[in-house]
């Protein structure tokens, strides 16, 4: 997922799948799913930087109103009811998947896209010797 400009192709095509929702004539055109750590941090950043009084000491009603839409959209976007079967060999793998630490999650990035400079590099050995014991 591209973070350029506060990820904005996301946040985009999310309003877009917000609106057909909303317009939808099936359960099958309901479905949001919306990336969830982004979601978390939006609701983290709007409640821990914006205050929750304003200079005169009033309640300061516009946070507290855009934090209770962005929970009211993620709670009518998990009301919808899934008209798919589930997939049992799915489900198996999403159960049985590793977890995988933080540095393991970052060796598997080095694999996946293998490092480019020095430090990066680096990064990858001491990650190996640290998740896989290897030098």
């Amino acid at each position: 997922m591209d973070p350029t400009g506060n990820f904005y192709n996301y946040r985009t095509a999310l309003r877009g799948a917000a609106h057909r929702s909303r317009t939808a004539n099936s359960n099958r055109e309901r479905i949001v799913i919306p990336f969830f750590s982004l979601l978390i941090k939006d609701i983290y950043f709007l409640n821990e930087g914006c205050a929750n009084r304003l200079p005169n000491g009033h309640v300061n009603f516009e946070k507290f109103v855009e934090l209770a839409r962005q929970v009211r959209e993620f709670m009518t976007w998990k009301r919808v009811e899934c008209p798919f079967e589930e997939d049992r060999a799915i489900l198996h793998y999403l159960h049985s998947a590793p977890i995988f630490s933080e540095d393991g999650l970052y060796l598997a990035s080095y694999e996946s896209e293998s490092p480019e400079n020095q430090v990066e590099k680096d990064r990858w050995k001491a990650l190996r010797s640290n998740v896989l014991g290897k030098t």
